[in-house]
């Protein structure tokens, strides 16, 4: 499955946009934009309770993320094990890099619902990445961000986040916070 053009477009855009960015930087992080992720985590989640309906309570769990490289360091693997209060599950994200286009596609797979969901699209600047999609939530179509930070070799971050005016205002709704379990990496 080719990127969509529009998301290539729109993440180019938006990386350009950010303080001091610009697309070169961008494809020079190329495919090393993920190394930092490459190892086992231990997760911090923090969801917002209701999406995209003004909520402001959020609720929290843990889990665990082993992440490993493939296709001789073009894209990367995990595996995700959430303990939701609602019930554990399994989820795995596929990371591929296009060197032609300079732009990563990343596909989350849910185990509760084992279908490939629409995935997103981006590019790095420096050790934060962004990456978006055009979705549907509850019936509406929204624009969707996901982001990746390198917080230094012991912690990263990963954001969700929703917009429902084209991409205007996002509100996030999902936090994951990574601490290395280890130093070494795979």
């Amino acid at each position: 499955m080719q990127p969509d053009r529009r998301m290539v477009t729109g993440a180019l855009a938006a990386v350009a946009a950010w303080p001091g960015g610009a697309q070169a930087a961008a494809r020079r992080a190329g495919a090393a934009g993920f190394d930092f992720l490459h190892g086992d985590w231990t997760v911090r989640h923090r969801k917002l309770a209701k999406r995209l309906a003004g909520s402001n309570t959020w609720f929290g769990f843990d889990g665990t993320l082993s992440v490993r490289p493939i296709l001789g360091g073009l894209g990367n693997v995990d595996d995700n094990v959430l303990e939701d209060p609602q019930g554990r599950y399994l989820a795995t994200s596929l990371r591929l890099f296009d060197p032609k286009a300079g732009v990563w596609t990343i596909w989350w797979l849910d185990g509760r619902n084992p279908a490939v969901e629409r995935p997103v699209v981006g590019v790095f600047l420096g050790r934060k990445g962004a990456f978006f999609a055009e979705e549907t939530w509850e019936g509406r179509p929204i624009r969707v961000r996901f982001t990746y930070e390198d917080q230094g070799p012991r912690r990263a971050q990963w954001t969700q986040a929703f917009s429902a005016d084209g991409g205007a205002r996002f509100e996030t709704n999902w936090i994951m916070d990574f601490t290395r379990k280890t130093e070494s990496r795979t």
